[in-house]
């Protein structure tokens, strides 16, 4: 996309960090956005936690908001899926909240949607082992950590094209 934020984007007449809010805020007592830099979001009136590792990927920012924010469990999702369900949103943080999880996932043709997953603290341990392994991939943490996988079958459900789960990745896409 050339370099520009994702979030500020606009589809159909609204930023997708807009479309995102609309559908998270009435689910969570916060939404915290994690950036690069405030200044852009700055207008929101929202807590922005910086990246202290801006350009390693999700991994860095998420084990950080882990180990900053008190919360049982953190839903996080990229700032360029515009399409957010709140049922899609809610029961991915039910499964998380289960006894014995440390996260849960979206699973979708064999793999996961990190970026559209509930993280417990729980997590942080294995965040840091990969970060200090030098594996940047959030996946690559589900291996030592207690998944509750939701099915592709289940997420049909809540519709069929599975939008909730789509990311922007050019231009045409915000259509």
């Amino acid at each position: 996309m050339g370099g520009m934020r994702k979030p500020l984007l606009e589809t159909a007449g609204q930023s997708i960090l807009a479309r995102q809010l609309a559908v998270l805020t009435p689910l969570f007592a916060e939404v915290v956005l994690l950036a690069d830099e405030a200044a852009p979001f700055a207008r929101l009136g929202r807590r922005v936690l910086l990246d202290a590792e801006p350009g390693r990927g999700p991994l860095p920012a998420i084990a950080a908001a882990l180990r900053t924010l008190a919360a049982p469990a953190l839903f996080v999702v990229a700032g360029d899926m515009p399409y957010l369900a709140a049922e899609a949103v809610s029961l991915t943080v039910e499964h998380a909240l289960a006894d014995g999880v440390d996260l849960a996932a979206p699973w979708v043709g064999g793999h996961p949607e990190p970026l559209h997953a509930c993280y417990r603290p729980t997590c942080l341990p294995a965040m840091e082992r990969a970060l200090v392994a030098g594996r940047l991939s959030v996946a690559a943490v589900y291996p030592e950590v207690r998944v509750a996988r939701i099915a592709e079958a289940v997420l049909r459900r809540i519709d069929p094209t599975l939008a909730f789960l789509r990311g922007v990745n050019v231009p045409g896409d915000l259509a």
